[in-house]
């Protein structure tokens, strides 16, 4: 017996085989945006595309997943076994609508069916069933089935600047995700009769795109033609009927529309008539049409001829571009004719950009102006950078510079070409998204030229290719450095060293500590681009925009040099912008030395070297003295938003610090008797622990701490004990004379170890053959300054890899002795070894150990060098790598081979890296070959085949896991490029290696 047609195994037995002859057309589109654009970020996405023309090789999606910034895009063909890849360029994107035509190369596809799907506008009816073919959540060919439940629906609104307008959107509730965009929608004759392109979260809605714009477009860029496409700068609603009646619509006409003939190729049919009509939503500030139309104006006619459809309005508007249109609109139940001037819509959607300090640049887009209701005048802050982001975040409109109004790229350009180096400029700019902050707002921001090369970017619009070319060039004066007078202080006693005074005077007690250091204690401000954060620890307060920026006190500890003290949570690393306050004077500062074990930062203020250089504040003076518990301490420094904070706080208790640990690896302190302060305010940031005299007995800072999804800071305080040694090498280093001649840097004799303090009561309790003899339980308890009770042991709980005692001691001895004097505190410990690198004539020192282990005692002696500044001052960025050599901090946090030399820091979005997916903690080697250091990075850069299209890169994270990727590199937007301090001025420097020819 024959099967009956339309009985249902028949139509699954149908429509299986049309999926069987579509799918191998539909291909996952891997898309990376370069660059942030628009209200976009950079970064990779995936999206759903299918050919519509398989002898030229054009692929159909969405616009929002080519985005229309640069990009780099490849479509892998899923739909069949080999999966084929292919790259793909931009053959058309259109200016609003969205919808974008991919190009790839046929010739590339060696085992894929060449297969297409054909378009068909007019098969998209309510009521028609269809399947939704794409890449649903990102799982490649996810098959969802719906029902065509509306046509005419206006465009959804979506959170970002662009939205599509004047087109009518298709409803079904096919419940698709992010992935599926750009997929076909399927009738049951394997025609595309929509485009999926949106949803709404949280329910079963999908938004299709009709088809019939997409036929017109496909028709040109099959023929090598231009598409045009005009505006008038009117955004219009589609409104029904009802409405429009109660605006005075007549019902003679709303009767001529629904029962008149409808022109072919439209959206609505006999069958399906106009339920509505359009009406003005919104205009274009300061152009023609926002003088002549006003929101709530209904659309009757164009060009004299009845219109409801947005295809037709489209249509009309099109075919005038240059020219004019003519609109009958009804207001206030009054007909009126408009003659709109038609732009080139083309024209309105940024072109060029410039990038400046690693921040992105163009002119305002026409989906910005049009959602904020702003003017197309001014520069629009696509991603913000290390310089405007100092004051300023993404997605803002900058009007002036230095008083000069910005309103094209162009005269941003030349406004930002001359400005000097360091030199602090005036920025005026708004927020159109955000209704509190549309008002006028202005800030200084300091030019940072070491924060990449400034460049702008344009694109042709036949290829839409993007190409760089150098800036405008200009005579750009040398900065010239103006520092504000300093405000008067009263003179007072400088401390005849940096540390406790020798001479036995002391100032009156009638001075308060606030007031003693009122010309020491200065605000310390720090930012930092995002990725290129190595050691700042984020406690969810300091991201600031792109920029991190952590904010803390310093005590200037030498006048003339210009030299202040601060820590490791308010300045991290050298990398960075630094400025200090004192008074009512603002300097800019680098970073000269930072402690390689504890929490101290030295930093070097400008304008104090030179002939005509000028001191800065007052040297303040330190007491190492003994803190007891409930002892009084007046804090001065800085609250958590940089203001001065003065207050008294209660000693708790000195111990030795249980200090968090963080991943990716941070700089921690590790090993530290610390002052534990009882009554700490929430909003201490750090600063001076002082008597009353204004003698700082301590330096108060924090550590943070993530657990549980939440940051935890935990304030301590160091000791004055701690600090002695470091300002005691600053006090006797030989003043720069000359650049040829640095100031000596200190140095620290380091065990590179993390104790902790374990009780002998503990110890007693262990098995005889494991716990120390009787003797040593003498000795220990001998040097207890709190009696039996308070008596403790140092246990080694961590070795750094590759440190003095990595392979020497074990996590778990106790070490007991130094040089053979007895050790139980830290302080000993380190009181020890400063001795020893005082007399010390080479950089390696022999230091013999007493350690405890499992019971036994063991004499073993360490070789110890000589620890200078840490932190990194050479910083590679490869195909969007942020890369450093590894540094101490993660070899604190367990074993690394001696051959990892390279340290993964940060992947930078929209770059190589991020797209291919590079893993881990560590860069091992390229295409086999060993990267032990940066240099070796570089050569095997240099020795690459330039015919050779992808690299092997090989990687590993911290737990020793292996992983292996390719990339492809990209020259042109991802250069190397690398980034090195100059350790006699302090400054950064930025060269590029390897970009493509500029034109």
């Amino acid at each position: 017996m024959a099967s009956n047609p339309q009985s249902p195994a028949s139509d699954v037995g149908s429509w299986q085989a049309m999926l069987d002859a579509t799918v191998p057309a539909v291909v996952a589109l891997s898309v990376t945006a370069v660059r942030g654009f628009q209200d976009d970020t950079a970064g990779a996405q995936g999206g759903t595309g299918f050919v519509v023309d398989a002898k030229q090789g054009l692929l159909l999606t969405n616009r929002h997943v080519c985005t229309c910034g640069p990009e780099r895009a490849s479509a892998a063909f899923v739909g069949c076994p080999a999966a084929e890849e292919v790259k793909v360029s931009i053959a058309y994107l259109d200016p609003v609508h969205d919808f974008a035509f991919l190009r790839f190369d046929p010739k590339e596809l060696h085992n894929t069916p060449l297969t297409e799907i054909e378009l068909d506008p007019s098969g998209c009816r309510v009521g028609e069933e269809i399947r939704v073919v794409g890449n649903d959540s990102l799982e490649k060919l996810q098959i969802l089935s719906a029902t065509i439940a509306r046509i005419d629906r206006n465009p959804p609104e979506l959170a970002s600047d662009y939205n599509d307008e004047n087109t009518f959107y298709v409803l079904a509730a096919s419940g698709t995700r992010g992935g599926s965009s750009g997929s076909p929608i399927l009738n049951q004759q394997g025609r595309a009769v929509a485009l999926n392109a949106a949803a709404t979260n949280g329910t079963m809605h999908a938004f299709y795109f009709p088809l019939h714009r997409v036929v017109r477009a496909l028709e040109a860029v099959r023929a090598g033609c231009s598409v045009p496409r005009g505006t008038i700068c009117t955004s219009f609603h589609y409104t029904s009927f009802p409405e429009c009646m109660r605006l005075g619509v007549e019902k003679s006409f709303v009767n001529d529309v629904i029962h008149g003939d409808l022109p072919l190729g439209g959206t609505f049919t006999k069958g399906s008539p106009p339920g509505g009509l359009l009406q003005v939503q919104k205009c274009i500030p300061g152009t023609e049409a926002s003088e002549l139309l006003k929101a709530g104006d209904l659309l009757l006619k164009v060009g004299g001829k009845q219109c409801s459809d947005f295809i037709l309005l489209d249509t009309a508007i099109d075919d005038a571009v240059g020219g004019s249109v003519q609109l009958t609109i009804l207001r206030g139940g009054e007909e009126l004719q408009i003659d709109l001037r038609v732009r080139d819509l083309h024209c309105l959607i940024p072109h060029a950009f410039f990038e400046v300090g690693l921040g992105v640049f163009h002119e305002v887009p026409y989906q910005t102006a049009q959602k904020n209701n702003v003017p197309l005048q001014g520069v629009y802050v696509a991603s913000a950078g290390a310089i405007f982001g100092q004051a300023l975040k993404s997605d803002v409109v900058i009007q002036e510079i230095n008083g000069s109004p910005c309103l094209s790229l162009h005269s941003f350009e030349v406004a930002v070409q001359q400005i000097p180096d360091k030199e602090y400029f005036h920025v005026v700019w708004t927020t159109p998204s955000n209704g509190q902050e549309r008002r006028r707002c202005e800030a200084a921001v300091k030019m940072q030229r070491q924060w990449g090369v400034f460049r702008a970017w344009e694109r042709d619009a036949k290829t839409r290719r993007w190409t760089p070319r150098q800036p405008i060039q200009l005579d750009v004066p040398a900065s010239q450095e103006q520092e504000a007078p300093m405000t008067k202080t009263p003179k007072r006693r400088r401390s005849s060293s940096a540390s406790s005074p020798a001479k036995p005077h002391t100032p009156k007690r009638a001075r308060t500590a606030s007031a003693a250091l009122e010309g020491s204690i200065c605000q310390v401000t720090f930012r930092i681009l995002q990725h290129f954060e190595f050691d700042v620890v984020s406690n969810g307060e300091n991201l600031d925009g792109d920029l991190f920026c952590c904010r803390g006190a310093g005590v200037v500890i030498d006048a003339e040099a210009g030299l202040v003290l601060t820590d490791r949570a308010t300045v991290p690393q050298f990398l960075g912008d630094v400025e200090v306050m004192l008074g009512d004077e603002t300097r800019s500062a680098s970073v000269w030395y930072i402690h390689p074990t504890h929490s101290l930062v030295v930093l070097r203020v400008d304008g104090c070297a030179g002939p005509s250089g000028k001191p800065f504040g007052v040297p303040a003076a330190f007491s190492d003295r003994h803190l007891e518990e409930g002892e009084e301490l007046d804090f001065v420094g800085v609250e958590n938003q940089g203001r001065r904070l003065s207050a008294k706080f209660h000693v708790q208790d000195v111990r030795l610090g249980n200090f968090p640990t963080s991943w990716p690896p941070r700089w921690q302190e590790r090993s530290l008797e610390v002052v534990v302060i009882a009554d700490a305010p929430g909003e201490a940031q750090s600063g001076a622990l002082c008597n009353g005299l204004g003698q700082i007995c301590a330096w108060y800072t924090f550590a943070t701490l993530a657990e549980d999804q939440r940051i935890h800071r935990l304030g301590y305080g160091l000791p004055a004990h701690a600090i002695l040694p470091l300002l005691q090498q600053v006090k006797s280093a030989k003043a720069m004379k000359n650049a040829a001649q640095p100031r000596k840097l200190p140095t620290v004799l380091s065990l590179e170890v993390k104790f902790q303090a374990t009780q002998l009561s503990n110890l007693r309790r262990l098995p005889p053959k494991l716990r120390p003899s009787e003797e040593w339980f003498a000795k220990l308890a001998a040097l207890s300054p709190n009696g039996p009770s308070g008596c403790k042991a140092l246990l080694i709980e961590g070795i750094t890899s590759q440190g003095p005692c990595d392979g020497v001691v074990c996590e778990g001895d106790l070490l007991v002795a130094v040089c053979g004097e007895v050790v139980t505190t830290v302080r000993a410990v380190e009181a020890k070894l400063e001795t020893l690198r005082r007399k010390m004539k080479s950089g390696l020192q022999k230091v013999p150990l007493t350690v405890l282990r499992r019971g036994q005692e063991l004499e073993v002696v360490v070789t110890v060098p000589l620890l200078s500044s840490d932190g990194a001052r050479r910083v590679l960025g490869w195909h969007g790598l942020v890369l450093q050599n590894t540094p101490r901090a993660a070899r604190e946090a367990g074993p690394v081979p001696a051959e990892w030399g390279i340290h993964i820091c940060q992947t930078m979005l929209g770059s190589p890296a991020e797209a291919y997916g590079i893993e881990g903690d560590f860069l091992i080697s390229v295409d086999g070959k060993a990267t032990t250091n940066l240099d070796d990075l570089l050569a095997v850069g240099r020795t690459a085949s330039q015919e050779q299209r992808y690299l092997r890169i090989e990687s590993a994270d911290a737990t020793g896991r292996r992983f292996l990727k390719t990339l492809e590199p990209d020259a042109l937007f991802w250069p190397t490029f690398e980034m090195r301090r100059d350790d006699a001025s302090g400054a950064w420097s930025y060269h590029e290696l390897g970009r493509l020819p500029v034109q």
